[in-house]
């Protein structure tokens, strides 16, 4: 998968950041203390296959079931954090004051990031409707707070009310190679008072968003969403590795 962590860290930090595909999840742990790592990041399709391998869970993770940044605490132990969720915290507040409110939302997508962009919505939007658009409509997914689970051709059956949403396009669909693929939601449930939210950062504007602005929708990229999960994540690592250094400090 193509990544733009690696080049981004270094140009904005300086910090050093390796992109590695163990051959299996279960050798993670071995390549982490081999390479003496603080932390790392986990992308699709690891979000959810390595909570098992963490001892703690930072909410949340035990909420939705998916992480994306990874601590190697001093004692050797792994928490897992998901900066998505933090980032989109923020995020979700400063578009509603400056693009206005929304009244539902819909999610294309029930993976990892969509559950994580989700989750900061529940929480700082609870009475606001919630609706996951899925090729399984009705599938079961780890997201312990009221929604529905719905077929995209559902946006077009009565499944907003109408008035003005907010849509997180939260599928890999549109990036790298195939960067004009659509969605399957149908363009025809875009309506000009809409919000559309890409999370795709790599490609700005993706044809989604091209196809929304044509709508006259308000966008945004996923740009936002990446430079500020980054920075969470870089936090989260620094914070255990100050801690790391004053505990030796404390033994000398």
């Amino acid at each position: 998968m193509l990544s733009f962590s690696p080049l981004y860290f270094r140009r904005e930090w300086g910090v050093g950041y390796e992109q590695v595909a163990p051959p299996t999840l279960d050798e993670l742990p071995k390549l982490v203390a081999e390479r003496a790592w603080r932390g790392f990041n986990v992308t699709t399709p690891y979000k959810e296959a390595v909570l098992k391998l963490v001892h703690h869970q930072h909410h949340p993770v035990d909420k939705i079931h998916a992480a994306n940044t990874i601590v190697v605490e001093i004692d050797g132990s792994w928490t897992a954090y998901n900066t998505d969720y933090e980032a989109a915290l923020e995020l979700l507040s400063l578009y509603a004051e400056v693009h206005g409110a929304w009244d539902e939302v819909g999610i294309l997508g029930t993976g990892g990031a969509a559950r994580a962009v989700a989750w900061a919505h529940a929480e700082l939007f609870p009475h606001k409707p919630i609706y996951f658009f899925s090729r399984t409509p009705g599938k079961v997914i780890p997201f312990p707070h009221p929604h529905q689970v719905l077929g995209y051709e559902a946006a077009l059956k009565g499944a907003f009310s109408g008035q003005r949403k907010l849509i997180i396009q939260a599928t890999p669909v549109g990036a790298y190679p195939a960067v004009q693929a659509l969605p399957p939601l149908p363009l025809e449930a875009l309506q000009p008072q809409d919000i559309v939210w890409d999370l795709i950062y790599i490609i700005n504007p993706t044809r989604f968003l091209q196809e929304a602005r044509k709508k006259g929708c308000i966008i945004e990229s996923g740009m936002r969403l990446f430079r500020l999960q980054a920075q969470k994540s870089l936090d989260h690592w620094f914070l255990v590795h100050k801690r790391y250094h004053r505990s030796l400090a404390g033994k000398a």
